[in-house]
């Protein structure tokens, strides 16, 4: 890693800590680096020119900008396969403490076990334990007869892809009682607040989410600019669950996956 980097890493990770400016000589007196603060300061007008950091007034020390800290998101994000949990109320404590919104669902592995037809009135969709019913039809019930022995969520990406939209409605509104954590909402507003970004405030708390979302970070092509959002599978008591959070990028995201975990 070059000097450069370093400084800019560094930067960074103290302005994660304390969302304040750092100058030349505090830098480094905690850098572990034979470099002077006038050497420092050279770095910083390269990185300010390069768009990299920025001055909030002249006499101020350097901040991140937007760019760097997209940059610098992706770049940890990219080594993170998966984020542990430790239980749910752990999770809950810690996304207080960083104010940042989360929502937890347990993934289903429920079966389509049945399907009964009710007087040729309606059809009652059988999951093991759980059901939810529609009006009959003979077709409809032919092919989800062919679906029997597939998991819920399997169920749900058909009913989606064969315009069987009320099962998939139906479905979700099942899958609703898997979200064992959903905190800080207000996050939610206040970012459409300060943003005017209410388009996809309520996909942020549906569990149908996790449908179009992979494992990773995300910026301005889900959320507005300032804020991320990361996606990932956990476990949480042996069990498999889906994690959304989303806050402000000037949140320490690593300090706060070690927490949690």
């Amino acid at each position: 890693m070059s000097k450069k980097d370093i400084i800019l890493n560094s930067v960074i990770r103290e302005y994660l800590k304390k969302n304040a400016p750092i100058g030349s000589t505090e830098l480094k007196n905690k850098l572990e680096l034979d470099m002077s603060a006038s050497t420092i300061r050279v770095y910083f007008k390269k990185l300010s020119y390069e768009g990299i950091l920025m001055q909030l007034h002249t006499s101020s020390g350097r901040i991140p900008t937007w760019i760097a800290l997209k940059r610098y998101w992706k770049e940890q994000f990219d080594e993170i396969d998966e984020i542990k949990v430790s239980s749910v109320d752990e999770l809950r404590n810690w996304v207080r403490e960083f104010d940042i919104y989360c929502m937890l669902q347990l993934k289903d592995d429920l079966k389509l076990s049945e399907i009964i037809n009710v007087e040729d009135r309606f059809l009652l969709i059988v999951f093991e334990d759980k059901s939810v019913v529609l009006k009959y039809n003979e077709k409809i019930e032919k092919f989800l007869k062919s679906l029997i022995g597939y998991d819920i969520e399997k169920v749900k990406e058909i009913s989606i892809n064969v315009g069987l939209y009320e099962l998939k409605r139906k479905i979700e509104h099942l899958l609703m009682d898997n979200i064992v954590l959903k905190e800080k909402e207000e996050v939610l507003y206040d970012m459409a607040k300060s943003s005017g970004f209410y388009q996809n405030i309520k996909s942020f708390m549906n569990s149908s989410l996790f449908e179009h979302l992979q494992n990773g970070v995300y910026f301005e092509e889900l959320v507005p600019q300032g804020y991320m959002a990361i996606k990932y599978t956990t476990t949480v008591d042996k069990k498999e669950a889906n994690l959304f959070c989303l806050g402000k990028a000037n949140k320490d995201y690593k300090e706060f996956i070690r927490a949690i975990a």
